[in-house]
């Protein structure tokens, strides 16, 4: 008997399943028993094992196989399982939106992309990127125009539709109440008070629900104040903009599913220091719930996090000439979260995980 398929070590994030394959050929019928660190597990016999909601406790626990046929057994090499940096709960699409992906197949989705201006887009049965920003969106005596890209979900998932849309600042609150519904999460927004413009982006599901919107204008002085607020009554921040008087518009979600507490974050930098501060708050835990600014006042980055969680979140950086590789061999479910085009600096993107 030879076990072809080995068990193989990985990452998985806290509050999401591993799953553990092995695939041996021998004399006979084939049976399977995985074990956790030596102990066989009850019920475990079949040739895939998964792992029900990994915890940061269960790092470094190892899993074995032992196969046996009519002539024996043989056991596998051990896998140890190593807890990653929290994902959302399957049906939180607040932040990190791609992980909302469970099935396979993702790495290879067709991608579409395109501007908007004026107008609205909507790409059914996709997770998107939030609006590419930078201070060069609005030509002089034209209107502003954001780009975007949304990633086809891989069948049979469904059920998520991406939404862009742009027009003009007198009819922006009208249309934040139109996109409130329970089932409806705005992942960016962006404001042009000199061109009397707005552009937005959101994502609408078809059975994920439970959202409640709520957008509060505040000074400047005050963001960081209002976040960590936010954050105490397990509120996450998606959205961030600077308006014509200088406040910051941030917009929150509570999820009926989400009973958590959060740490917020709040950085403002000019461009060339954002790199700089995406990694800072990676390295602490955070995730990049919201992006948005001018050149101006500054980019506004915020970092939120469950209360507690400090292990590191893997990123990738991309500029205008290079792109960091991966630290997490799964890049299909890295989230683009900032996306920034500035003529002194060129372009700026960021995926996380």
């Amino acid at each position: 008997m030879t076990i072809l398929t080995q068990p193989a070590s990985q990452i998985a994030a806290i509050d999401r399943p591993a799953t553990f394959k092995a695939f041996a050929v021998g004399e006979g019928t084939l049976t399977y028993q995985w074990s956790k660190n030596g102990t066989p597990i009850p019920g475990a016999t079949s040739s895939t094992y998964t792992f029900p909601n990994v915890s940061l406790s269960d790092s470094g626990t190892t899993f074995q196989v032992t196969v046996t046929d009519q002539n024996g057994s043989l056991t596998s090499q051990s896998a140890t399982l190593t807890a990653g940096a929290r994902a959302p709960a399957i049906g939180d699409l607040r932040y990190l939106l791609w992980q909302q992906v469970d099935v396979p197949g993702f790495s290879q989705s067709p991608v579409q992309a395109g501007d908007v201006g004026a107008g609205s887009v909507k790409v059914p049965d996709a997770v998107g990127t939030p609006l590419g920003l930078g201070s060069d969106v609005c030509a002089p005596h034209t209107a502003c125009t954001w780009s975007w890209s949304a990633a086809m979900l891989p069948p049979p998932m469904t059920g998520l539709t991406m939404r862009y849309k742009a027009g003009n600042l007198s009819d922006l609150n009208a249309e934040l109440q139109s996109i409130s519904g329970p089932n409806e999460v705005i992942t960016s927004l962006a404001l042009e008070p000199g061109y009397g413009q707005y552009g937005i982006s959101w994502v609408q599901a078809d059975q994920f629900t439970g959202f409640d919107y709520n957008l509060q204008i505040t000074p400047l002085s005050q963001m960081q104040a209002v976040a960590a607020v936010d954050g105490e009554e397990g509120r996450v921040i998606t959205a961030v903009a600077f308006d014509g008087s200088g406040n910051a518009n941030l917009i929150s979600y509570g999820w009926k599913g989400g009973q958590r507490t959060y740490e917020v974050k709040t950085m403002t930098v000019p461009a060339t220091g954002i790199i700089a501060a995406a990694t800072d708050l990676a390295n602490a835990g955070y995730f990049i719930s919201a992006f948005g600014g001018d050149d101006t006042i500054g980019w506004v980055l915020v970092g939120t996090r469950v209360k507690g969680d400090t292990l590191p979140r893997a990123i990738v950086v991309s500029t205008s000439s290079s792109t960091t590789n991966p630290s997490h061999p799964d890049n299909a479910h890295y989230t683009p979260v900032i996306r920034l085009g500035e003529p002194s600096i060129g372009f700026i993107g960021i995926a996380e995980q």
